[in-house]
């Protein structure tokens, strides 16, 4: 770093060290403005506050004035009222269908790039590009053209997979892949008001009036589904999975947790539209008394919940919980979330497409299964631990040199004790407590 007039190249003399140049600065007097490029992530440097102090001090009484950029950062307390905060925004819808526009129309001028864009795919393209730089969406396009000579909509994945690239290095939120269809046996009333909302994010539906939805809140049984709803919901949507890793965030620095969900929420945003997975909420965010971290919890409690209530980015949150004693009552105020749905154990016509899906995935005809025998035998049972018995299965049919059958999966059956058995006076509890304060995951009412 070194400090120039902007009309002329030569630095200043002595400037080259950034406390060198902080200090040159407070020495010239006139009336003029310093730019200090990259400055804004070195502001927690112990050799430049207290420098950055006196200047401060000494411009607030004239016409000088300091500049700082950079990356996001946190500004230390003792610097926080004598610096005015501004921060660029990414680009919004407008400027990004202009840059795209201009994009293609380049690439088929030079490149001789076909265009295959049909109706709305055009806008599609663009709302995948939110979160990113206009620099980093024009890259993007031109990757996704250049490829194979075609911009179409078949590129949207391409798109999405270089955007989650891009932010993958992002401390307490990773990138979930989603491959392919994903099939969920059961859930219909999830599935219904999914498919409701399927074009809710859609510039149509704001012409419409509709706003984005924010989420759902997923509340069960352990092992049916709740997890894998999110895939479904990515999935079915066309949009990227994120997962926040609720452990990740705590760091022993004071402010320092803080600003880890602050930069993963900010993330999610630049990921939008998205959907965040927030796993086992109850613990991620369990307050307990707040005294034992100094009210670090409740603090971080706080911010997702102000997040999850006033956030305008079309950002998907499903939550899931297991333990709703453990849940925080604020949680599940209306407006964090649309909808809270309960998860209970499957049926017998949930548990027999359970076992059609897990025997088919796994190469076998679920016709040449006894699947009114097996259902039956596998009452109480979680979606999770029927994959598990015939996981079991086809272990114990490896072993014996004989293919898997009804008899080997009903003996896996016999010797497993499901979480019904083993937890069920806490599922009693849980089921009790739903009844009437929830919406049914699937088509059966919740029994108290």
């Amino acid at each position: 770093m070194g400090l120039r007039r902007s009309d002329s190249a030569t630095p200043i003399y002595d400037s080259a060290d950034i406390v060198r140049a902080l200090a040159n600065a407070a020495a010239i007097d006139d009336d003029v403005l310093f730019y200090f490029k990259g400055l804004a992530g070195r502001l927690h440097e112990p050799a430049l506050r207290p420098l950055l102090q006196r200047v401060a001090k000494a411009f607030s009484t004239d016409r000088r004035a300091l500049i700082v950029s950079g990356l996001e950062s946190q500004l230390p307390t003792d610097l926080r009222h004598q610096i005015a905060r501004h921060r660029l925004e990414l680009p919004d819808h407008r400027e990004l269908t202009e840059v795209a526009t201009r994009t293609i129309e380049e690439l088929s001028r030079h490149q001789n790039v076909e265009l295959r864009l049909r109706g709305q795919d055009f806008d599609t393209l663009v709302r995948s590009l939110a979160g990113l730089t206009l620099l980093e969406a024009e890259r993007t396009l031109r990757q996704a053209a250049l490829r194979d000579g075609v911009l179409g909509i078949d590129d949207l994945r391409f798109v999405l997979d270089s955007k989650r690239d891009r932010m993958q290095e992002t401390g307490a939120l990773e990138t979930v892949p989603v491959t392919g269809e994903i099939e969920v046996a059961g859930l219909s009333n999830i599935k219904s008001w999914l498919a409701k909302r399927r074009r809710a994010l859609e510039p149509e539906a704001r012409a419409f009036g509709l706003p984005a939805p924010k989420g759902v809140l997923l509340l069960g049984v352990q092992g049916c589904g709740k997890s894998l709803t999110a895939k479904l919901v990515a999935s079915s949507w066309g949009l990227p999975l994120l997962r926040l890793e609720a452990g990740r965030l705590y760091n022993k620095f004071i402010g320092e947790s803080e600003a880890n969900l602050d930069r993963a929420l900010q993330t999610a945003e630049r990921m939008a539209p998205c959907v965040l997975l927030i796993d086992e909420i109850e613990k991620a965010f369990a307050t307990g008394s707040g005294d034992g971290d100094a009210g670090l919890s409740r603090r971080i409690l706080g911010r997702l919940l102000s997040w999850l209530q006033e956030r305008t980015a079309p950002v998907f949150v499903v939550a899931t919980c297991n333990s709703v004693s453990q849940l925080p009552p604020e949680m599940m105020r209306k407006g964090r979330f649309d909808e809270l749905f309960f998860v209970d154990l499957p049926d017998a016509t949930e548990r027999h497409g359970i076992f059609e899906l897990h025997l088919a995935r796994r190469g076998r005809a679920p016709e040449g299964f006894d699947l009114a025998k097996l259902v039956e035998a596998a009452a109480g049972f979680s979606g999770a631990e029927i994959e598990a018995v015939i996981v079991a299965g086809l272990y114990t049919a490896f072993a014996e040199d004989r293919d898997l059958s009804s008899a080997v999966i009903l003996q896996e059956i016999a010797a497993t004790r499901p979480l019904s058995v083993v937890r069920g006076e806490e599922i009693a509890d849980l089921r009790r407590w739903a009844a009437g304060r929830t919406v049914p995951a699937a088509g059966a009412a919740v029994a108290a």
